[in-house]
Protein backbone atom coordinates (compact mmCIF):
# COMPACT_ATOMS: atom_id res chain seq x y z
CA UNK A 1 0.00 0.00 0.00
CA UNK A 2 6.21 1.51 1.68
CA UNK A 3 7.70 3.08 1.10
CA UNK A 4 5.17 2.17 2.14
CA UNK A 5 4.07 2.99 0.84
CA UNK A 6 0.93 1.31 -3.48
CA UNK A 7 4.01 2.70 -1.51
CA UNK A 8 2.25 1.88 1.08
CA UNK A 9 -0.20 2.18 -1.27
CA UNK A 10 2.43 3.82 -3.22
CA UNK A 11 3.30 1.76 -1.47
CA UNK A 12 0.41 0.91 -2.31
CA UNK A 13 5.03 2.75 -1.37
CA UNK A 14 3.02 2.69 2.12
CA UNK A 15 5.65 5.01 4.55
CA UNK A 16 5.09 5.92 7.57
CA UNK A 17 3.78 9.20 9.70
CA UNK A 18 5.86 11.27 11.58
CA UNK A 19 4.28 13.34 13.35
CA UNK A 20 2.79 12.53 17.04
CA UNK A 21 -0.66 12.33 16.57
CA UNK A 22 -1.02 10.91 13.62
CA UNK A 23 -1.63 7.15 12.18
CA UNK A 24 -0.71 6.10 8.72
CA UNK A 25 -1.13 7.20 5.53
CA UNK A 26 -1.83 4.66 3.65
CA UNK A 27 0.77 4.80 0.34
CA UNK A 28 -0.39 1.27 -1.48
CA UNK A 29 1.96 1.04 -3.17
CA UNK A 30 0.85 -0.35 -2.69
CA UNK A 31 1.71 0.06 -2.48
CA UNK A 32 4.22 -0.35 0.31
CA UNK A 33 0.49 3.52 1.90
CA UNK A 34 0.16 6.05 4.95
CA UNK A 35 -2.47 8.48 6.40
CA UNK A 36 -3.28 11.22 8.71
CA UNK A 37 -5.49 9.63 11.29
CA UNK A 38 -6.68 10.21 14.58
CA UNK A 39 -4.55 9.40 17.87
CA UNK A 40 -3.01 5.62 17.84
CA UNK A 41 -4.66 5.38 21.31
CA UNK A 42 -8.04 6.43 19.67
CA UNK A 43 -7.56 3.69 17.53
CA UNK A 44 -6.83 1.01 19.51
CA UNK A 45 -9.73 -1.46 19.92
CA UNK A 46 -11.52 -2.01 23.15
CA UNK A 47 -12.08 -5.40 22.78
CA UNK A 48 -9.89 -8.01 20.72
CA UNK A 49 -9.97 -12.32 21.25
CA UNK A 50 -9.01 -15.71 19.63
CA UNK A 51 -12.40 -17.18 19.02
CA UNK A 52 -11.91 -20.57 19.55
CA UNK A 53 -9.92 -22.42 22.22
CA UNK A 54 -6.22 -22.23 20.89
CA UNK A 55 -3.71 -19.61 21.61
CA UNK A 56 -2.37 -19.54 18.02
CA UNK A 57 -3.83 -20.03 14.39
CA UNK A 58 -2.25 -19.81 11.16
CA UNK A 59 -3.80 -18.08 7.66
CA UNK A 60 -3.00 -18.01 4.36
CA UNK A 61 -1.86 -14.82 2.48
CA UNK A 62 -1.65 -13.55 -1.15
CA UNK A 63 1.47 -11.76 -2.28
CA UNK A 64 0.39 -8.84 -4.37
CA UNK A 65 2.75 -6.36 -5.70
CA UNK A 66 5.54 -7.74 -2.52
CA UNK A 67 2.40 -6.64 -0.22
CA UNK A 68 0.88 -9.12 2.16
CA UNK A 69 -2.70 -9.56 1.21
CA UNK A 70 -5.20 -11.29 3.74
CA UNK A 71 -9.22 -11.53 3.82
CA UNK A 72 -10.83 -9.84 6.56
CA UNK A 73 -14.67 -9.37 7.43
CA UNK A 74 -15.88 -6.13 8.25
CA UNK A 75 -19.24 -5.92 10.48
CA UNK A 76 -20.19 -10.02 9.38
CA UNK A 77 -19.71 -9.09 5.45
CA UNK A 78 -16.67 -9.80 3.30
CA UNK A 79 -14.46 -11.27 2.69
CA UNK A 80 -12.61 -8.07 1.79
CA UNK A 81 -8.82 -8.01 0.46
CA UNK A 82 -6.72 -5.90 3.08
CA UNK A 83 -2.90 -5.39 3.20
CA UNK A 84 -1.34 -6.42 6.53
CA UNK A 85 1.01 -3.64 7.14
CA UNK A 86 3.20 -2.83 9.97
CA UNK A 87 3.37 0.57 8.68
CA UNK A 88 -0.30 1.31 9.79
CA UNK A 89 -1.49 3.08 13.01
CA UNK A 90 -4.80 1.41 12.52
CA UNK A 91 -7.81 0.13 10.13
CA UNK A 92 -8.01 1.74 6.96
CA UNK A 93 -11.03 1.35 4.33
CA UNK A 94 -12.07 2.13 0.72
CA UNK A 95 -14.65 4.59 0.55
CA UNK A 96 -16.29 2.14 -1.66
CA UNK A 97 -15.94 -0.28 1.50
CA UNK A 98 -17.95 2.46 3.27
CA UNK A 99 -20.51 2.79 1.25
CA UNK A 100 -21.20 -0.87 0.68
CA UNK A 101 -21.42 -0.65 4.55
CA UNK A 102 -23.08 1.94 4.69
CA UNK A 103 -21.11 3.56 7.25
CA UNK A 104 -21.22 7.41 8.37
CA UNK A 105 -18.28 9.36 7.01
CA UNK A 106 -17.72 12.47 9.81
CA UNK A 107 -14.54 14.49 9.57
CA UNK A 108 -14.24 14.54 5.62
CA UNK A 109 -11.20 16.55 4.53
CA UNK A 110 -7.96 16.65 2.43
CA UNK A 111 -4.79 14.44 3.21
CA UNK A 112 -1.55 14.03 1.97
CA UNK A 113 -0.06 10.88 1.45
CA UNK A 114 3.55 9.72 -0.47
CA UNK A 115 2.74 10.99 -3.47
CA UNK A 116 2.45 14.71 -4.15
CA UNK A 117 -1.51 15.39 -4.53
CA UNK A 118 -3.58 15.19 -1.44
CA UNK A 119 -6.39 13.05 -1.20
CA UNK A 120 -9.90 12.85 0.27
CA UNK A 121 -10.10 11.10 3.39
CA UNK A 122 -12.82 10.79 6.72
CA UNK A 123 -13.46 8.74 9.78
CA UNK A 124 -15.97 5.97 11.00
CA UNK A 125 -16.53 3.60 13.26
CA UNK A 126 -16.17 -0.85 12.49
CA UNK A 127 -18.48 -2.64 15.31
CA UNK A 128 -16.77 -6.04 14.23
CA UNK A 129 -13.58 -7.09 12.26
CA UNK A 130 -12.82 -10.94 11.83
CA UNK A 131 -9.41 -12.39 10.89
CA UNK A 132 -9.06 -15.52 10.96
CA UNK A 133 -10.09 -16.77 14.01
CA UNK A 134 -9.25 -12.95 15.69
CA UNK A 135 -11.81 -11.00 16.56
CA UNK A 136 -11.50 -7.25 17.12
CA UNK A 137 -14.56 -5.12 18.17
CA UNK A 138 -15.68 -1.32 18.44
CA UNK A 139 -12.74 0.11 16.02
CA UNK A 140 -11.84 3.53 14.71
CA UNK A 141 -11.27 3.22 11.28
CA UNK A 142 -9.78 5.82 9.00
CA UNK A 143 -12.22 6.27 4.96
CA UNK A 144 -9.73 6.99 2.16
CA UNK A 145 -9.99 7.36 -1.59
CA UNK A 146 -8.01 4.39 -2.94
CA UNK A 147 -9.53 5.05 -6.59
CA UNK A 148 -5.62 4.94 -7.64
CA UNK A 149 -5.00 1.37 -6.33
CA UNK A 150 -5.36 0.40 -10.29
CA UNK A 151 -1.82 2.13 -10.81
CA UNK A 152 -0.38 -0.39 -8.69
CA UNK A 153 -3.10 -3.88 -7.86
CA UNK A 154 -4.43 -3.43 -11.51
CA UNK A 155 -7.61 -5.60 -11.14
CA UNK A 156 -6.95 -6.99 -7.96
CA UNK A 157 -8.91 -5.44 -5.24
CA UNK A 158 -7.81 -3.69 -2.79
CA UNK A 159 -10.66 -2.39 -0.14
CA UNK A 160 -8.62 -1.42 3.34
CA UNK A 161 -5.20 -1.64 5.32
CA UNK A 162 -4.93 -2.78 8.75
CA UNK A 163 -1.87 -2.89 11.18
CA UNK A 164 -1.52 -1.81 14.51
CA UNK A 165 -4.48 -3.10 15.88
CA UNK A 166 -3.41 -6.36 15.06
CA UNK A 167 0.13 -6.29 16.07
CA UNK A 168 -0.48 -4.99 19.49
CA UNK A 169 -2.92 -7.91 20.26
CA UNK A 170 -1.13 -10.63 18.37
CA UNK A 171 2.75 -12.04 17.94
CA UNK A 172 2.57 -13.14 14.24
CA UNK A 173 4.64 -14.69 12.07
CA UNK A 174 5.20 -13.89 8.86
CA UNK A 175 6.45 -17.10 6.35
CA UNK A 176 7.33 -15.68 3.22
CA UNK A 177 8.06 -19.15 1.71
CA UNK A 178 4.76 -20.83 2.28
CA UNK A 179 2.81 -17.93 2.57
CA UNK A 180 1.00 -18.28 5.77
CA UNK A 181 1.02 -15.84 9.00
CA UNK A 182 0.74 -17.38 12.50
CA UNK A 183 -0.88 -15.52 14.97
CA UNK A 184 -0.37 -15.96 18.64
CA UNK A 185 -1.60 -14.33 21.62
CA UNK A 186 1.26 -12.75 23.73
CA UNK A 187 1.14 -14.24 27.06
CA UNK A 188 1.30 -17.73 25.16
CA UNK A 189 4.05 -17.29 23.17
CA UNK A 190 7.57 -18.40 24.07
CA UNK A 191 10.19 -18.06 21.22
CA UNK A 192 12.61 -21.17 21.65
CA UNK A 193 13.81 -21.00 17.94
CA UNK A 194 17.71 -20.00 16.85
CA UNK A 195 16.64 -16.81 15.10
CA UNK A 196 18.25 -13.60 15.55
CA UNK A 197 16.29 -11.03 17.95
CA UNK A 198 16.41 -7.45 16.81
CA UNK A 199 15.07 -4.88 19.39
CA UNK A 200 13.32 -1.92 18.13
CA UNK A 201 11.34 1.58 19.45
CA UNK A 202 7.68 2.51 18.41
CA UNK A 203 7.71 6.61 19.18
CA UNK A 204 4.54 6.19 16.40
CA UNK A 205 3.03 3.02 14.80
CA UNK A 206 5.83 1.28 13.05
CA UNK A 207 8.90 -0.15 14.50
CA UNK A 208 11.69 1.49 13.82
CA UNK A 209 15.36 -0.33 14.24
CA UNK A 210 19.21 1.09 14.15
CA UNK A 211 20.78 -0.39 10.96
CA UNK A 212 23.89 0.60 8.84
CA UNK A 213 23.40 0.66 5.02
CA UNK A 214 27.34 0.45 3.87
CA UNK A 215 28.37 1.83 7.29
CA UNK A 216 26.15 4.90 6.87
CA UNK A 217 24.00 4.27 10.50
CA UNK A 218 19.94 5.95 10.72
CA UNK A 219 16.99 4.48 11.86
CA UNK A 220 15.20 2.60 9.80
CA UNK A 221 11.35 1.89 9.44
CA UNK A 222 10.07 -1.73 9.29
CA UNK A 223 7.24 -1.84 6.53
CA UNK A 224 5.78 -4.67 5.57
CA UNK A 225 3.60 -2.35 3.25
CA UNK A 226 6.57 -0.82 1.60
CA UNK A 227 6.96 -2.19 -1.85
CA UNK A 228 10.69 -3.22 -2.38
CA UNK A 229 13.82 -3.48 -0.18
CA UNK A 230 14.55 -0.12 0.87
CA UNK A 231 13.10 3.14 -0.11
CA UNK A 232 15.82 5.52 1.55
CA UNK A 233 13.82 9.51 2.31
CA UNK A 234 15.20 12.72 0.92
CA UNK A 235 17.00 13.76 3.88
CA UNK A 236 18.90 10.81 4.92
CA UNK A 237 20.24 10.86 0.98
CA UNK A 238 21.77 14.46 1.12
CA UNK A 239 23.32 14.77 4.23
CA UNK A 240 25.25 11.14 3.45
CA UNK A 241 25.40 12.10 -0.30
CA UNK A 242 24.16 9.08 -1.53
CA UNK A 243 23.61 9.70 -4.48
CA UNK A 244 27.00 10.45 -5.26
CA UNK A 245 27.98 7.62 -3.22
CA UNK A 246 26.26 5.21 -5.94
CA UNK A 247 26.94 7.08 -8.38
CA UNK A 248 22.72 6.82 -8.94
CA UNK A 249 21.85 8.18 -12.30
CA UNK A 250 18.50 6.34 -13.25
CA UNK A 251 15.20 7.84 -12.19
CA UNK A 252 11.62 6.96 -12.55
CA UNK A 253 8.43 5.87 -11.07
CA UNK A 254 9.03 3.12 -8.89
CA UNK A 255 5.92 3.25 -6.88
CA UNK A 256 2.58 4.53 -6.19
CA UNK A 257 1.23 6.15 -3.38
CA UNK A 258 -2.02 7.62 -2.37
CA UNK A 259 -1.43 11.00 -3.49
CA UNK A 260 0.22 9.75 -6.95
CA UNK A 261 3.08 8.43 -8.03
CA UNK A 262 6.88 8.25 -6.47
CA UNK A 263 9.79 9.15 -8.00
CA UNK A 264 13.30 8.07 -7.15
CA UNK A 265 16.70 7.00 -8.01
CA UNK A 266 17.75 3.46 -8.64
CA UNK A 267 21.37 2.15 -7.05
CA UNK A 268 22.81 -0.80 -5.70
CA UNK A 269 23.71 -1.32 -2.11
CA UNK A 270 26.52 -3.52 -0.58
CA UNK A 271 25.30 -4.60 2.37
CA UNK A 272 22.61 -3.58 5.19
CA UNK A 273 23.22 -4.33 8.83
CA UNK A 274 20.21 -4.49 11.54
CA UNK A 275 21.89 -5.51 14.17
CA UNK A 276 23.57 -9.39 14.10
CA UNK A 277 20.94 -9.38 10.61
CA UNK A 278 23.20 -8.65 7.42
CA UNK A 279 21.56 -8.57 3.86
CA UNK A 280 23.22 -8.03 0.95
CA UNK A 281 23.57 -6.65 -2.81
CA UNK A 282 20.43 -4.83 -2.28
CA UNK A 283 18.28 -2.48 -4.85
CA UNK A 284 17.62 1.00 -2.96
CA UNK A 285 15.46 3.41 -4.17
CA UNK A 286 16.64 7.12 -3.27
CA UNK A 287 13.39 9.39 -2.88
CA UNK A 288 13.30 12.24 -4.83
CA UNK A 289 9.84 13.36 -4.03
CA UNK A 290 9.86 17.47 -3.06
CA UNK A 291 6.50 16.96 -1.06
CA UNK A 292 5.22 13.87 0.67
CA UNK A 293 6.32 11.30 3.65
CA UNK A 294 9.56 10.57 1.94
CA UNK A 295 10.63 14.57 2.40
CA UNK A 296 10.64 13.75 6.42
CA UNK A 297 13.99 13.67 8.36
CA UNK A 298 12.39 11.68 11.06
CA UNK A 299 13.89 8.59 9.93
CA UNK A 300 16.66 7.25 6.99
CA UNK A 301 13.84 4.99 5.28
CA UNK A 302 11.88 2.11 5.63
CA UNK A 303 13.03 -1.64 5.42
CA UNK A 304 10.82 -3.51 2.91
CA UNK A 305 9.36 -7.10 1.82
CA UNK A 306 12.61 -7.70 -0.30
CA UNK A 307 14.68 -7.44 3.12
CA UNK A 308 11.85 -9.01 5.00
CA UNK A 309 10.98 -12.14 2.94
CA UNK A 310 14.82 -13.44 2.78
CA UNK A 311 13.43 -14.53 6.40
CA UNK A 312 10.52 -15.89 8.83
CA UNK A 313 10.24 -12.69 10.53
CA UNK A 314 8.12 -12.54 13.75
CA UNK A 315 6.48 -9.28 15.05
CA UNK A 316 6.80 -9.11 18.87
CA UNK A 317 5.31 -5.65 19.79
CA UNK A 318 4.28 -6.87 23.46
CA UNK A 319 8.33 -8.00 23.74
CA UNK A 320 9.42 -4.82 21.28
CA UNK A 321 11.46 -7.11 19.22
CA UNK A 322 11.39 -8.54 15.46
CA UNK A 323 12.50 -11.89 15.51
CA UNK A 324 14.70 -12.71 11.89
CA UNK A 325 15.06 -16.79 11.01
CA UNK A 326 16.65 -17.14 7.58
CA UNK A 327 14.46 -19.40 4.86
CA UNK A 328 15.01 -20.42 1.77
CA UNK A 329 15.10 -17.14 0.01
CA UNK A 330 17.96 -15.85 1.78
CA UNK A 331 20.78 -15.10 0.18
CA UNK A 332 19.02 -14.22 -3.13
CA UNK A 333 19.90 -11.23 -5.51
CA UNK A 334 17.86 -8.61 -5.57
CA UNK A 335 16.54 -7.42 -8.92
CA UNK A 336 14.40 -4.56 -9.92
CA UNK A 337 12.14 -4.54 -12.56
CA UNK A 338 14.08 -5.15 -15.86
CA UNK A 339 12.15 -3.51 -18.89
CA UNK A 340 12.54 0.20 -17.20
CA UNK A 341 8.59 0.83 -17.17
CA UNK A 342 5.82 1.23 -14.76
CA UNK A 343 2.88 0.19 -16.05
CA UNK A 344 -0.76 1.42 -14.78
CA UNK A 345 -4.30 0.27 -15.17
CA UNK A 346 -7.63 1.84 -15.11
CA UNK A 347 -10.48 1.11 -13.27
CA UNK A 348 -12.01 -0.60 -15.87
CA UNK A 349 -9.36 -2.63 -16.30
CA UNK A 350 -8.93 -3.46 -20.36
CA UNK A 351 -5.76 -2.20 -21.14
CA UNK A 352 -2.15 -1.27 -19.24
CA UNK A 353 -1.24 2.24 -19.98
CA UNK A 354 2.63 3.31 -19.60
CA UNK A 355 2.84 5.79 -16.87
CA UNK A 356 6.49 5.75 -16.94
CA UNK A 357 9.80 5.01 -18.76
CA UNK A 358 13.36 5.19 -17.18
CA UNK A 359 15.65 7.06 -19.84
CA UNK A 360 17.97 4.79 -21.48
CA UNK A 361 16.46 1.74 -20.03
CA UNK A 362 15.62 -1.29 -22.21
CA UNK A 363 11.51 0.05 -22.70
CA UNK A 364 13.07 3.60 -23.86
CA UNK A 365 15.42 2.06 -26.34
CA UNK A 366 12.69 0.09 -27.75
CA UNK A 367 10.58 2.95 -28.69
CA UNK A 368 7.70 2.80 -25.33
CA UNK A 369 6.92 6.29 -24.62
CA UNK A 370 4.82 7.63 -22.24
CA UNK A 371 0.85 7.18 -22.10
CA UNK A 372 1.51 4.54 -24.73
CA UNK A 373 -1.64 1.72 -24.45
CA UNK A 374 -0.32 -1.77 -24.17
CA UNK A 375 -2.26 -3.84 -25.67
CA UNK A 376 -0.66 -7.53 -25.47
CA UNK A 377 2.12 -9.11 -24.05
CA UNK A 378 4.11 -11.56 -26.01
CA UNK A 379 0.71 -11.94 -27.50
CA UNK A 380 -1.26 -12.40 -24.63
CA UNK A 381 -3.79 -9.84 -24.18
CA UNK A 382 -3.39 -7.12 -21.24
CA UNK A 383 -6.73 -7.24 -20.53
CA UNK A 384 -6.21 -10.90 -19.56
CA UNK A 385 -3.14 -10.28 -17.44
CA UNK A 386 -2.97 -9.53 -13.77
CA UNK A 387 -0.64 -6.61 -13.33
CA UNK A 388 1.27 -7.30 -10.60
CA UNK A 389 2.35 -10.13 -11.79
CA UNK A 390 3.42 -8.90 -14.67
CA UNK A 391 5.70 -6.52 -12.76
CA UNK A 392 6.65 -9.61 -10.80
CA UNK A 393 7.61 -11.43 -14.47
CA UNK A 394 9.30 -8.20 -15.54
CA UNK A 395 12.05 -8.07 -12.55
CA UNK A 396 12.43 -11.89 -12.24
CA UNK A 397 12.52 -12.64 -15.89
CA UNK A 398 16.10 -13.83 -16.93
CA UNK A 399 18.72 -11.03 -18.23
CA UNK A 400 18.33 -11.26 -22.35
CA UNK A 401 14.58 -12.47 -22.46
CA UNK A 402 12.53 -10.52 -24.81
CA UNK A 403 9.17 -8.93 -24.37
CA UNK A 404 6.76 -8.32 -27.23
CA UNK A 405 4.35 -5.67 -26.47
CA UNK A 406 1.44 -4.27 -29.05
CA UNK A 407 1.46 -0.89 -28.30
CA UNK A 408 -1.36 2.08 -29.49
CA UNK A 409 -0.97 5.55 -29.42
CA UNK A 410 -2.51 8.34 -31.29
CA UNK A 411 -5.02 5.65 -32.78
CA UNK A 412 -2.36 3.74 -34.56
CA UNK A 413 -0.66 0.35 -33.01
CA UNK A 414 2.66 -0.74 -33.32
CA UNK A 415 4.89 -3.29 -31.94
CA UNK A 416 8.05 -2.77 -29.58
CA UNK A 417 10.55 -5.54 -28.47
CA UNK A 418 12.45 -5.46 -25.06
CA UNK A 419 15.38 -6.98 -24.39
CA UNK A 420 15.62 -7.39 -20.36
CA UNK A 421 18.49 -6.49 -18.76
CA UNK A 422 19.62 -5.12 -15.00
CA UNK A 423 19.13 -1.52 -15.15
CA UNK A 424 21.57 -1.35 -11.51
Amino acid sequence: MSGTTFGIISVLVFGAVDSAPSARRALVMMMASQIQAVREGDLRSKNSAITSDKSSFTLPFETVDNRVFIEVRLNGQGPFHFILDTGAGGLVISTDVAQQLKLKIADSTEGQGVGEKTVREGNTQIAQIRIGDLQLTDLECHVLDMSDAPQVFGTKRLDGIIGLPVFEHMVVKHDYVNRLLTFSSPDKFNYTGNGIIVHFERPQQIPLVEAALDGVPGSFGVDTGARSSLLLYGPFCQQHKLQEKYDARLEGVTGWGIGGPVRSLLARAGELRIGDVIVRDLVVRLSTQKTGLTTSSGKAGLIGPDVLSQFNVVFDYIRSRIIFEKNANYGRRDSYDRAGVWMGQDAVGKHFTVVDVIASGPAAAAGVRTGDRILAINGNTTENLVLPDVREMLRRQPVGDKLTLLLESGGKQRTAVITLRDLV
